[in-house]
């Protein structure tokens, strides 16, 4: 007589140890796996930095190829490596400079988005390249025109592709500034 029948109902079987089905390929759920991405790091003193120390990247802000020892650290990555930011020391510098000026420049923090009028946490738009404020965005209106080109070409290229009447587009520009000059005064 054979001994007691083994209950293969995987339900009931912690997923951390091994399966008892042999229709089952994988027999070490559960435990953590290795990444090939994972094997490219080095050390930057106690810091572990994705990437080998000879890489080179390019700045996304100034485009300059740069070796990797020329920007900062920015997320770290689960096995305990950080991941560069995609903008130069110097360039992520100049960007905070910028910033504070503007800051500085800025008009007190009204509460609606100066675009869409919406009650929400707002953020501080201006000229990029300059210290020019240019107001109080909320952060999809400004991450928005940010995406467009932050330019008046960029946001009409979006109204054509999504409207190609030019009459319907005049109509619906005469009608949005008549409303945004109404809340105004």
């Amino acid at each position: 007589m054979p001994g007691p029948k083994r209950n293969l109902n995987l339900n009931t079987v912690p997923y951390w140890e091994p399966s008892y089905s042999k229709k089952l390929k994988y027999k070490d759920y559960g435990k953590k796996q290795k990444y090939k991405s994972h094997e490219n790091f080095h050390y930057r003193g106690d810091t572990k930095i994705v990437g080998k120390e000879t890489d080179m990247q390019e700045c996304k802000e100034c485009h300059k190829i740069l070796p990797i020892m020329a920007f900062t650290t920015q997320v770290l990555r689960s096995d305990g490596a950080w991941y560069l930011k995609k903008i130069c020391r110097q360039c992520h510098t100049v960007n905070k400079k910028e910033t504070y000026a503007v800051r500085k420049n800025a008009t007190s923090k009204p509460e609606r988005c100066a675009c869409c009028h919406k009650k929400k946490e707002l953020q501080i738009d201006h000229i990029h390249g300059s210290t020019t404020f240019r107001g109080w965005l909320c952060r999809a209106c400004n991450t928005g025109m940010g995406k467009l080109g932050d330019n008046l070409e960029g946001v009409l290229q979006a109204a054509i592709y999504l409207e190609n009447d030019t009459e319907k587009i005049k109509e619906t520009l005469h009608k949005v500034y008549n409303e945004m000059f109404a809340r105004t005064q």
